[in-house]
């Protein structure tokens, strides 16, 4: 029998993070990729594939960025304004993010609610009904053709995000409800092609009994039924294939984050005689398009121009003066001023004993001058609320072991590395950090020394409390920490400090009214001029090991 074909094009984003223009607000100067630039490319592509394209989105749309921070918070009486934008875009369908969630129900219902195209999470379910919280798939016709996409989302937001703003929700574990949804799509609809939507990285990730961080690969390899999964959340740049137990080849595709790529996949279907699918075929590439620049984005950019002048004006608002330049690259070798203001601010706002926090940037700094509010966005970077936990010494003793542990190595002489690096996963030629960062927790109000020639359990030394005071390792201290690390995030609470989900809740005995970086905003418009300097209230010892190390290390990972 004689077959005809049939013809689809995917283009899929993820992992926006508030890149709406080519253009970064943080630094005053033109940048890569964006959805403006997203609009340029699909545009094009819509005009040479007239009738069968699907347009769709990975999630975490809605936060990262001043563009995303000022239309959540500020610009809030209007249409949301990322939903205009994906609207104007076209897009078809996208699965809700964890960042999207942490921006609360607020903001991420009114966003859903605005979008022109389903927002889905399969796994996200309302308590009080039983059902999905957000639309679990949505169907399409493409020249003829039935394609299904099914949504989920990562399920370890309970230990990232405040119960408050997820509030009415579970998070079910991906594999067990794809495999209830593909079901369901299979016996109920009867599509030619199912495409798996995941805000969920390939592996890795938090692990716990109850579910996975990052399930795609598994999902993959255990759910029959998917021809194609499109994922997010773990920023890296990925086309996989992945064989289920049948056998069955399932492509995996994820163009990593910020708009910088998106992924273009082909799929040929195989027509019979019947009109019935009798096969297809399935072809990915990522495109690259930080650069791109035609009609469509310079429509684009005319047609909001307004917004992009109000978050302009926004970021680039006077707030004070810094007498001293911060850098973040000084927090991995001890005690720093870039640190250590964000520390001083905790503490002032929960008016605990200790502090916790970390680095969340690799590299960056704040010069000496005029503070603008752009500037607070290479201070701290996501939108957390401040948590204040009561905690015993010896728990604040066990969590810091973890932290440091994850941070540095055990050295045997003074030619040993300090820092625990390796190549990095999206540049093998460069060196970073072996562990993320956001989990290289210092604290302050206590003075401390941190042996790197110890072994985790002894490298933490507690010589006091930084008033002089004291510090008994069966007192109990108050400490503030981000929202992220008060449910659990990087396991600094259950597996350094041993607490259980449950008892971590019952610790609970504050929690900010607003964001960290709203704080810092206001601490720097009262002060008006601030002299940030290290505390120097803990240090790594031995001195002369730890000289030599960061005059080695800092050059292998900064340059000169």
């Amino acid at each position: 029998m004689a077959e005809n074909t049939k013809h689809l094009k995917i283009i899929f984003s993820t992992d926006v993070h508030g890149n709406y223009f080519p253009y970064d607000f943080r630094h005053e100067h033109w940048g890569k990729g964006s959805l403006q630039r997203v609009h340029a490319f699909v545009a094009n592509a819509v005009q040479e594939n007239p009738g069968n394209t699907l347009l769709i989105d990975g999630g975490d749309m809605l936060q990262g960025e001043p563009t995303a921070y000022y239309f959540n918070n500020h610009s809030t009486n209007s249409r949301h304004r990322v939903a205009e934008i994906c609207n104007y875009i076209g897009y078809d369908v996208a699965v809700i993010g964890n960042h999207d969630i942490e921006m609360g129900k607020r903001v991420f219902d009114k966003f859903v609610k605005e979008c022109n195209y389903p927002i889905l999470g399969a796994n996200a379910i309302d308590t009080a009904t039983g059902e999905p919280y957000f639309q679990p798939y949505e169907i399409f016709y493409r020249q003829g053709l039935k394609i299904a996409v099914v949504g989920f989302i990562t399920p370890a937001i309970p230990h990232w995000i405040p119960k408050k703003t997820w509030e009415g929700m579970r998070f079910e574990d991906i594999k067990e409800s794809a495999e209830k949804w593909v079901k369901i799509i299979q016996e109920e609809e009867h599509p030619d092609y199912i495409v798996g939507l995941m805000h969920s990285g390939m592996n890795e990730g938090i692990v716990t009994p109850e579910y996975k961080e990052n399930a795609t690969r598994e999902t993959a390899e255990s759910v029959e039924g998917f021809d194609l999964i499109l994922y997010g959340h773990d920023h890296s740049s990925n086309i996989e294939e992945v064989v289920t137990k049948s056998g069955h080849t399932v492509p995996c595709v994820n163009p990593g984050c910020y708009a910088y790529s998106v992924a273009v996949v082909d799929v040929s279907f195989q027509i019979d005689d019947n009109g019935d699918v009798s096969g297809h075929t399935t072809q990915c590439a990522l495109n690259y398009i930080g650069t791109l620049h035609n009609q469509h984005a310079i429509s684009f950019k005319k047609h909001f121009s307004y917004p992009f002048n109000e978050v302009k004006r926004f970021a680039t608002q006077k707030i004070g003066k810094f007498l001293n330049r911060v850098d973040v690259t000084e927090a991995y070798f001890g005690s720093s001023a870039y640190i250590d203001l964000i520390q001083s601010l905790q503490l002032k706002i929960s008016s605990a004993d200790l502090s916790f926090t970390a680095p969340l940037f690799f590299n960056a700094a704040i010069e000496a001058g005029d503070i603008k509010v752009s500037n607070l966005f290479d201070l701290y970077r996501f939108e957390d609320h401040l948590y204040t936990l009561v905690l015993t010494g010896q728990e604040i003793k066990n969590y810091l072991e973890m932290s440091y542990a994850g941070w540095t190595q055990q050295m045997q002489s003074p030619e040993d590395s300090m820092l625990l690096i390796s190549p990095m996963k999206s540049n093998p030629e460069r060196m970073g950090f072996k562990n993320f960062i956001f989990n290289f927790d210092s604290a302050a109000g206590i003075c401390y020394e941190v042996d790197v020639r110890k072994p985790e359990g002894e490298k933490i030394h507690i010589i006091s409390k930084e008033n002089g005071e004291p510090f008994l390792m069966e007192e109990l201290y108050t400490v503030a920490m981000t929202a992220y690390r008060a449910n659990g995030g990087g396991e600094l609470l259950t597996k350094g400090a041993g607490l259980s989900k449950e008892e971590i809740e019952s610790r609970i005995t504050s929690v900010s009214e607003h964001d960290i970086r709203h704080y810092l905003m206001e601490y720097i418009r009262e002060c008006g001029t601030i002299n940030p300097k290290p505390k120097n209230h803990w240090r790594f010892i031995p001195e002369d090991w730890v000289a030599q190390a960061r005059e080695r290390e800092y050059k292998i990972l900064f340059g000169e």
